[in-house]
């Protein structure tokens, strides 16, 4: 496997994890904070999903998410400017579906000395560094998904999956099938 195959994939068990931490959530525990001064999950999938459109919007020049949606989602917002959620939580996830497809199939595409290139004036690294953070970005906040479930007593599987190709195809399909099926109790 080559480098450009093992970013990507270090890209997909991040999404496919990212995933799977909010599969089966129940829909009224997705505004639900612990506290006054924490996230609650459709603001940390909000999150997850501006950084994906960030790095989409490096090869297109078009972010699929608006500027004030992902000023709402940003790191740093004021919890008191956080409401229930600023995306409805279907158009959230659908967008997110729609960028991590395209990106995936952009860095697929993408030749291989592009990764040790600096990819805009306004990066300070290289991509394959910028990847690797990302990854570990979405990672963590899977953690506080999968914690914030823990602590409302709505269990699920371990986010640890998804390693091997053949799981995490296999996972986004069952994904996938749970959201067509259950989408529209999230509305």
């Amino acid at each position: 496997m080559n480098i450009n195959d093992e970013l990507i994939s270090l890209q997909e068990i991040a999404e496919i994890n990212f995933l799977m931490s909010f599969k089966e959530v129940k829909p009224d525990l997705i505004t639900r904070k612990i506290t006054d001064d924490t996230n609650h999950i459709a603001w940390i999938i909000g999150h997850c999903v501006t950084v994906f459109d960030l790095y989409l919007s490096m090869y297109t020049d078009k972010p699929l998410l608006s500027k004030d949606e992902r000023k709402y989602y940003a790191y740093g917002v004021a919890k008191d400017k956080i409401k229930d959620y600023q995306l409805p939580f279907v158009k959230l996830i659908d967008a997110h579906l729609e960028i991590t497809d395209k990106l995936f199939k952009i860095l697929k595409k993408l030749d291989a000395k592009k990764l040790e290139e600096i990819p805009h004036e306004q990066a300070k690294e290289k991509l394959s560094d910028m990847l690797k953070r990302s990854a570990l970005h979405i990672m963590g906040h899977t953690g506080q998904i999968v914690l914030l479930r823990r602590i409302f007593d709505d269990p699920f599987w371990s986010f640890t999956g998804g390693v091997a190709k053949e799981n995490r195809e296999k996972l986004r399909k069952e994904w996938l099938e749970w959201w067509k099926e259950t989408k529209t109790l999230y509305q």
